[in-house]
């Protein structure tokens, strides 16, 4: 990045530290970050306790150095290990949810909450079995661990979870779910916990077929939208994972041209910080990336925080969305946290 785009920036060190202390500010005394769900979050979003969005937040943060990020790490990473299950699982709703029995584990949560704990070298089981035994012939991730007969999973990493999934059938008939889902948002996430080897080529074949079939923002029944797998691929590819790198130019080319003037990516904040994201994982630091941390940058509130925007959808018919102030807020400050150490060597 040359000089002289970092010049055109506002003070993003001082926009990183507003957001931060939105977040110490905001989260929970469990640790928790919120969750809110809606049709609209902005007029009708309702807190539900979750430890995804507590997941990614931690992610999301994991770059910053600043004075009371790891104390805010380290109580998320103990609500999200007091939230797990036994051999290493979590579910959606957290423990203190009404819900919380009858919605059956899945890979989303795992992968992502499974993820931060070992970044910062938090105890879980092993739990890679239980993840490679919940695949479908073409070797992809399904979404959801539910006992399954045709044929049956023959790990018993496997059924010592699914068996415990005694809501499954229920959940699935009632929110109108195939117990068999399989997202492309949740195999990337699946595929940058998992890492590379022989069980990643058949998602990585996957991943890629859906970028040849232009189908990134429609091959989900959970993320509406393509820069949620922009950002998850993209996260891959720095990973290392075998075979991804190709998509590189697509992602970047696609990106910049869902840019507006204005800066924005896509719908809004989340959205943009997610595209911002994507092009830092992927090195691209160009002036598309510029003027979306610009744009970033105009829309941060007084308070520090980004509004709260839907990251994924569902429930019958699918009206329902899901995000927070602090789920935007931690992608927004992904997306700005690599451009405080740039200005600063500049």
């Amino acid at each position: 990045m040359s000089a002289e785009p970092q010049a055109q920036l506002p003070d993003v060190a001082g926009a990183v530290e507003r957001g931060l202390a939105f977040l110490a500010e905001s989260q929970l005394p469990s640790g928790q970050f919120s969750t809110y769900v809606g049709t609209d979050l902005r007029s009708n979003g309702t807190f539900e306790s979750s430890p995804f969005t507590t997941a990614l937040v931690v992610h999301s943060i994991s770059g910053s150095s600043a004075p009371g990020t790891r104390q805010m790490i380290d109580r998320g990473l103990d609500y999200l290990s007091a939230e797990m299950q036994p051999g290493g699982a979590w579910r959606y709703w957290a423990s203190d949810h009404g819900g919380h029995e009858v919605i059956p584990a899945d890979l989303d949560d795992i992968a992502c909450a499974s993820q931060v704990l070992r970044r910062y070298g938090r105890s879980i089981p092993a739990n890679r079995r239980l993840v490679l035994a919940n695949r479908d012939r073409r070797g992809r991730f399904y979404t959801w661990i539910a006992p399954r007969y045709a044929p049956p999973p023959l790990s018993p990493a496997f059924w010592r979870v699914a068996r415990r999934q005694t809501g499954a059938r229920d959940f699935f008939k009632d929110n109108e779910i195939s117990g068999r889902d399989v997202s492309c948002v949740v195999n990337a996430n699946v595929l940058f916990y998992v890492g590379d080897g022989r069980a990643a080529r058949p998602v990585v074949k996957y991943l890629i077929e859906v970028m040849r079939r232009r189908a990134e923002g429609s091959c989900d029944s959970w993320y509406g939208s393509a820069f949620p797998f922009y950002y998850s691929v993209a996260r891959c590819i720095a990973a290392g994972i075998t075979g991804l790198a190709g998509l590189s130019g697509e992602i970047t080319e696609r990106i910049g041209v869902a840019q507006r003037e204005q800066g924005c990516i896509g719908e809004g904040s989340l959205e943009t910080a997610l595209a911002a994201g994507a092009l830092h994982y992927l090195g691209q630091r160009s002036p598309t990336l510029i003027r979306a941390c610009d744009f970033l940058l105009g829309a941060q509130a007084e308070d520090g925080s980004w509004p709260a925007e839907p990251l994924y959808h569902g429930g019958p018919p699918g009206e329902l969305r899901w995000g927070s102030a602090e789920l935007t807020t931690g992608f927004c400050l992904e997306a700005l946290l690599p451009l405080v150490d740039e200005q600063r060597v500049a």
